[in-house]
């Protein structure tokens, strides 16, 4: 719901910028930040200590991150592709101490080099709030 009262969906303002409509903003990132409920579920919060004793309440869905091989509602054309180049970036990375978000960059500029990158557009949704560092065993 809008200030106005008027209804309008995530995809519409999406798609009201994408390339073909706004072929200005081709190639910038786009930013919506959207402050609104997503549902009608209550989260539960758990109690946690910080390093420095401090007592913090935390949201169910914490740490979580979620990487999609693209954005909802739309196809892919080859379901192995954001495995491989995931398992490509992460075991070419993981020793030097690469954080996994950085590695995520690596991975959807190895996707954009594919013949069928234009079937992509990696999404991730994080819910963590600490960088994710592999460590080798």
């Amino acid at each position: 719901v809008a200030s106005d009262g008027k209804h309008v969906s995530i995809d519409e303002m999406r798609t009201s910028f994408n390339c073909y409509k706004m072929e200005i903003f081709k190639d910038l990132p786009k930013i919506f930040i959207i402050d609104a409920c997503r549902g009608e579920n209550v989260p539960n919060s758990y109690e946690y200590t910080t390093r420095g004793n401090e007592k913090l309440h935390g949201h169910n869905d914490d740490g979580f991150l979620t990487i999609w091989s693209t954005t909802k509602g739309h196809r892919v054309a080859d379901l192995s592709l954001l495995s491989q180049c995931m398992k490509n970036a992460v075991t070419s990375k993981y020793k030097s101490g690469y954080p996994f978000k950085q590695m995520l960059q690596n991975i959807r500029t190895e996707i954009r080099k594919h013949k069928s990158s234009e079937w992509y557009c990696v999404e991730s949704q994080d819910t963590t709030d600490y960088d994710i560092i592999f460590q080798q065993r």
